[in-house]
């Protein structure tokens, strides 16, 4: 089984086109979508692929018995010392706490809201009030990769901490497994789900630092986080820990539903709801104009689904008549851009115009909000003016952008990223979807390169970086060859 723990699917492929452009692929050499769009048609050799994938046999644990002994003595590493050392137990239990000092260290530099840093404590009293050991090694996985990111003074030399870290990150997807098996034979604890939601999350987040490929991250986020988080339901999120989750986990789910251009459960009427009323009585005074902006985002995901479905029927139907969900979509497309033009003026455009932008820590928050409305502004136009054709061809005009702006919102995301990258203790990894956005319309060679800079100072801490320049630099050779009808938003 793959490393999502709701995961139940076989893992399949789809060529280099495809998996550019987010599509479904057939599968078959060539595939039907290149094929159709008269590309060349190319799969990612299996080796290259396999090697990015930590597979975990259930059953077969790591235990002092297997454990390879080395001495626990804090040497540096000299050449004779660069093999694949393995840590003995001992090991494990001397450098615990300095292990959750740096997932501490960890969760001070990624703020996923930019209004406060995660809620580390509640975490970790949470793994010790029910004894979640699954819980306590993800974090402690974290710890320990974060420990090698920093070549930390205090921590085992570095190929012995990478064997840690993997050891914790196994047996973290164990534990995790045999506590969901239980929970579906017995009455469900409020308090253990709320450990498989941050179980999951941290889990997906270490393979977002060591995996380049990004499908460890999407297989614990999509089969993992979202699924749990769904089947909590809306109601388990109004209050409590899970409240507190779902405040810091959803704007992971509203970047994959994007990124993949992919539907999310977020987009379902009582989780609109909740997000609509979340922000009232106690805690009115925890919401941020972040917080309407991503509600926007996630109907221009669903928009981008629904586009997809008509884009589709229209290729099996060309001559078919204009739909009464053709209409609809573009009608709700001009009251999504509506929306989001009204956000601007209600919560950005003061700050925009600002000489000097403040950088307090309540303003790291309006930052990403800034980057993200550039970017989703973007998005919004890409739906339909990649595919204009076919919303010519039923005589509807969709809200798409003219040129010029689309290169404004391009150098804001630019500009801002580096900003926030120098100045807030948000989370890199948050830029790397407004970035994919910037690079695919991106048009001059110094606006490449300086996306190109940015992504290699999120690489440093998250391999998943890599993934998103080999995409880019993808989109730019098509653009030099020509293909610009099918590339991706």
């Amino acid at each position: 089984m793959l490393i999502g723990p709701f995961d139940g699917r076989k893992k399949t492929s789809r060529c280099q086109a495809c998996s550019t452009s987010h599509l479904k692929c057939s599968g078959q050499a060539p595939c039907t979508n290149c094929q159709r769009r008269q590309l060349a048609c190319t799969f990612a050799s299996a080796s290259k692929v396999s090697s990015q994938i930590i597979l975990v046999e259930r059953g077969e644990r790591t235990t002092p018995a297997t454990f390879k002994s080395s001495k626990p003595t804090r040497r540096k590493q000299t050449s004779a010392s660069r093999g694949p050392a393995v840590s003995s137990p001992s090991r494990l239990t001397d450098d615990k706490l300095s292990f959750l000092y740096y997932f501490d260290v960890f969760a001070g530099r990624n703020s996923f809201t930019g209004k406060k840093t995660w809620l580390v404590n509640q975490v970790k009293q949470l793994s010790e009030l029910h004894a979640c050991s699954y819980l306590m090694d993800a974090m402690l996985s974290l710890g320990a990769i974060q420990a090698v990111k920093l070549n930390a003074p205090d921590a085992p030399p570095r190929n012995e901490c990478l064997a840690i870290a993997l050891e914790y990150y196994s047996k973290s997807i164990l534990g995790l497994r045999e506590m969901i098996d239980n929970m579906k034979s017995r009455t469900e604890d409020d308090g253990l789900r709320d450990t498989v939601l941050w179980a999951t999350l941290f889990l997906g987040l270490f393979e977002l630092i060591n995996d380049e490929t990004g499908d460890g991250w999407q297989q614990h986020m999509t089969h993992g986080t979202a699924k749990a988080l769904e089947a909590s339901g809306p109601s388990m999120c109004r209050s409590g820990p899970s409240r507190k989750f779902f405040v810091q986990a959803r704007i992971f789910e509203v970047s994959r539903s994007i990124l993949g251009n992919e539907s999310t459960f977020l987009t379902q009427p009582e989780w609109m709801e909740l997000t609509r009323g979340m922000w009232t009585g106690e805690h009115g005074d925890e919401w941020h104009p972040l917080d309407s902006l991503l509600d926007i985002m996630v109907m221009v995901s669903r928009l981008r689904v629904r586009a997809a479905a008509f884009i589709d029927g229209q290729e099996k139907c060309p001559d078919g008549e204009p739909t009464l969900e053709a209409q609809a979509i573009c009608s709700d497309a001009f009251i999504l851009r509506e929306a989001l033009s009204s956000w601007y003026a209600s919560y950005a455009q003061a700050t925009a115009q600002a000489d000097t932008p403040s950088l307090d820590s309540e303003d790291a928050s309006m930052l990403l909000s800034r980057i993200f409305f550039a970017a989703i502004s973007i998005y919004l136009s890409g739906i339909f003016d990649y595919e204009i054709p076919h919303w010519h061809r039923v005589g509807l005009v969709p809200p798409t952008l003219e040129q010029a702006t689309i290169q404004t919102h391009t150098n804001t995301i630019l500009g801002l990223s580096n900003l926030a990258l120098d100045t807030t203790n948000l989370s890199p990894l948050l830029f790397l979807f407004p970035l994919r956005i910037a690079g695919a319309r991106s048009r001059t060679q110094w606006q490449r390169d300086w996306i190109m800079k940015l992504i290699g100072r999120i690489g440093s801490g998250f391999a998943v970086a890599s993934a998103i320049s080999a995409q880019l630099s993808h989109v730019w050779q098509m653009y030099s060859t020509g293909s610009r009808r099918y590339l991706p938003t």
